[in-house]
């Protein structure tokens, strides 16, 4: 089986483009801060779900390789990896501390929004990397012998 980063590109093309008429029509807007009307929320959500399939293709393609196997994998925690575990665990204290001040102090939602997807991007990364080092198969891809025809 080929892992192609064809249409993972075509993915993240396809989010930017949206992004930039996404853009193009706040622009034009007198009220610029205005709320999101019903295309506006529908152009951003799918320019983010076309974004993440995007960015999700590109690491497969990275961490799996162009061609896969079907078969068991085993957990592969190396040096590197250990450190960047440690490290976004660092990175999702301070973001967690930023986010409870910011609770605290009674910042602005803006401010409280962007801390809190800021962790949970952080975790997202720190689980990918915890995945990789320490739960090895993901699937298991080899055919069925018990009787059962699908």
């Amino acid at each position: 089986m080929r892992n192609s980063s064809g249409l993972p590109i075509s993915a993240l093309v396809a989010a930017a483009a949206l992004v930039a008429v996404l853009g193009l029509g706040r622009l034009t807007r007198t009220d610029l801060n205005g709320p999101l009307s019903e295309l506006e929320i529908g152009l951003a959500a799918w320019a983010f779900v076309l974004g993440i399939f995007g960015a999700q293709g590109l690491i497969s393609i990275l961490l799996e390789g162009a061609e896969l196997r079907p078969g068991r994998t085993a957990p592969r925690l190396t040096g590197p990896l250990t450190w960047a575990i440690i490290g976004l665990a660092a990175v999702l204290l301070m973001v967690a501390l930023l986010l409870g001040g910011a609770i605290l102090a009674g910042q602005p939602v803006s401010i409280v929004g962007l801390s809190a997807g800021a962790g949970c991007l952080v975790l997202a990364l720190l689980l990918v990397a915890y995945k990789e080092a320490f739960v090895g198969d993901e699937a298991r891809l080899d055919a069925r012998k018990d009787g059962i025809p699908w």
